[in-house]
Parts: C-alpha cells; structure tokens; sequence
C-alpha cells in the first residue's frame, strides 16, 4: 500500500511539474508576442486564448481543496473559463480574414455566457455554475464550441494568405477538440470525484497545445511576426539590407535559386495549391530564409505576392485564350493553382483591377 502512494504522489508531482512548465511557456510566449507586437498583425486574440490557457493551468497547479476552503469564489472562475475558448478561437480567425476589422461594440454578446458564469462574484441567485457542471451543462459548452470552431474554419475559406491560413486552420481544429476534451473531463472529474481522479492527467494536453504553438513560432516565425506587405505597411522589398545584413548567401548560389525557381514556374510546379514556402525551399534545394531573400532581393516580393504574382499570369494566358473560353471561371482558378475561388476573385482584382469575368470578356472581343 505503501509503494502504491508513493507512485501515485510521484505520479501527482510529476503531473504539476508538466503543468507548471507549460504555463511557464505560455508565459514566455505571451511576452514574445507582446514584444514582437505581433497583436497589430490579428494575433491580438490568440494572446487573450492563451492568457486563459494559462490561467486554467494555474487552476490546476494550485491546490484545489486549499482554494475552496479558502478562496471558494475565486476557484469556481475556473469553471467558467471553457466558455471564452469558443469566442477567442472565432475572433482570431475573424481577424486573420478581415485585419483591418476592429472589436465592436456587439461584439460584446459573445461573451455573455462567460459573465453570466461569473454572476455568483455578485451574489446573484443564479445556479450558472451548478448547471454548468451538470451533463446538460457540458452538452451546451461542446455545442458552443463545435459552433464557434466551425465558424473559425468557415472564415478561413476566404483567406488570401495561403501558409497563414494553413497554419490557423491547424490551430481551430486542434483548439476544438482539446477545448472540448477538457470541458467533458472537468465534468467528468466533477461528478466522479474521487473516483476518477487519474482524469487530471489529461490536463496535459493543454502544455502540449502552448508548445506546439511555441514550436510553430520559432520554425515558422514569418506566421506571427511578418505580414505580406511587411509591418505598417511597408513591403518586405523595402527592408531587405536590415533583415538581411548578416546573410551568408553568396552570389552564385542566389542565381542558381533564381533560376531554379523561373525552370519550377515554367515546369508548373507553382500550381500546387498547397505549396509553401519550405516546400518551395526544398524543390529549390535550400532553405527558407535564402529562397525568402532571394524573392525580396532580386524579385522585390514575398513569398505570396511570388506566388499569387504567377498564378494570377497563368490565369490570365488561359482566360485569353479562346479555344479555353468554354471552362467555367471556377475551373480556371483551380487550373492556375487556387483552392478557393473568392480567393482567386479577390486576388486576380487586386493585381488587375478587373474580375476574372471582366478580363475574359475584354481579352476575347480583342482577340476578335
């Protein structure tokens, strides 16, 4: 019996310990977002998601029987906290689509279920709480969640930014399922205490979530940290002495690059609707960071503006031609290497100043 209980408080430690060092790392990462000001480029609400990550962890740390003898009140906002994943998870989504779209006013609504939870602060008679962590409380938390994490993915659809999008997508569908695996386990736990204790464990997942999201940002630092059209409005060609002075890319190697990417666009490798930058770095044989100098250097582009610049061409070869005047516009967009139409519409107008439709029209009565 003995040998039993000390495994289990081992076990016990060792769990605290993985939770301290996630919420350590959500830390640190809350600060490197905030440093890096990464908030003015959408992520303003991926740093409030993990500040409530965090702070669950913290709940998980602390002792529970300690803080409801002592602190009752402050240990049931821990209950609530499942109600801000759903919103945060959305706005951030909202957010990477639509940047220039501030919070308003209605905005607000979203989080009325989270105040409501915290009514018993204000020693309102309500049993938000009580129900909360009842079975039919949990089936309208997983249902919210489910909502607002559909929703975040259905924004997505109408994202420009291919990688960046990829990347978020990533993000919402491990956010639902983690969110709601923890939402059934606090139930779960609260109904079978003590029984099934061993459930803490599965808190684990939300220190695995922060350093994968850790992990993204330090391999793929240009999601968070870098925009399109560069910080504040400046393109990323403006800047390309400072970003890259300590560079060990020598000249040869540059025009080889050069080169191999002008072979890979005329081969149609770029068409590839879900190509990225590493992708691209390994046909070209090298790695991001020079493929990335290379295209602000030399082309004066990012990487989506490399990308888009290529496909919006081809698009507009086959809309010229007529013997393709029979494809549907839809056809022509994935042909060129989009995977989203409204993407394409938007795109191709931004760097023509027509519609698809438009272009095709004017291009065959010319060609006639």
């Amino acid at each position: 019996m003995g040998q039993i209980i000390a495994i289990q408080n081992m076990l016990l430690s060792g769990n605290i310990l993985l939770l301290l060092l996630g919420g350590m790392q959500g830390l640190l990462l809350c600060i490197l977002f905030l440093r890096k000001k990464a908030y003015q480029q959408g992520y303003g609400f991926l740093l409030l998601y993990l500040c409530v990550m965090i702070a669950q962890i913290v709940f998980k740390i602390l002792d529970k029987l300690w803080m409801m003898q002592h602190i009752n009140s402050v240990y049931q906002v821990s209950y609530v906290l499942p109600f801000l994943y759903g919103p945060l998870a959305w706005f951030f989504a909202r957010k990477i689509k639509k940047p220039q779209q501030g919070f308003r006013l209605r905005d607000g609504l979203h989080f009325v279920p989270f105040f409501l939870g915290l009514s018993f602060l204000f020693e309102i008679p309500w049993h938000f709480i009580a129900w909360m962590r009842d079975w039919s409380g949990l089936v309208v938390q997983l249902t919210m969640l489910a909502a607002y994490h559909f929703y975040a993915l259905r924004s997505l659809e109408q994202c420009s930014q291919v990688e960046r999008m990829k990347w978020v997508r990533q993000f919402v569908v491990h956010s639902w399922w983690i969110c709601s695996v923890i939402s059934t386990l606090m139930v779960l736990m609260y109904q079978t205490n003590p029984t099934l204790a061993v459930l803490r464990f599965g808190f684990l997942l939300l220190t695995g979530f922060i350093y994968w999201v850790s992990y993204s940002a330090l391999q793929q630092p240009g999601l968070f940290f870098w925009v399109e059209n560069g910080q504040n409005g400046h393109s990323a060609a403006s800047r390309p002495e400072k970003k890259y002075a300590n560079s060990t890319l020598k000249e040869q190697e540059a025009s080889r690059i050069a080169t191999a990417l002008e072979q890979l666009a005329a081969n149609g490798a770029l068409k590839d609707p879900s190509l990225t930058v590493e992708k691209l770095a390994d046909l070209v044989h090298t790695n991001r960071h020079l493929l990335s100098q290379v295209l602000n250097e030399r082309l004066g582009q990012s990487f989506f503006e490399y990308i888009n610049g290529w496909r919006v061409a081809e698009a507009q070869r086959l809309l010229r031609d007529p013997a393709q005047s029979h494809l549907k516009i839809a056809a022509i967009a994935y042909d060129a290497g989009f995977n989203s139409l409204s993407v394409f519409n938007d795109v191709f107008k931004k760097q023509t100043g027509q519609t698809p439709s438009q272009f095709r029209k004017l291009s065959l009565e010319v060609a006639s």
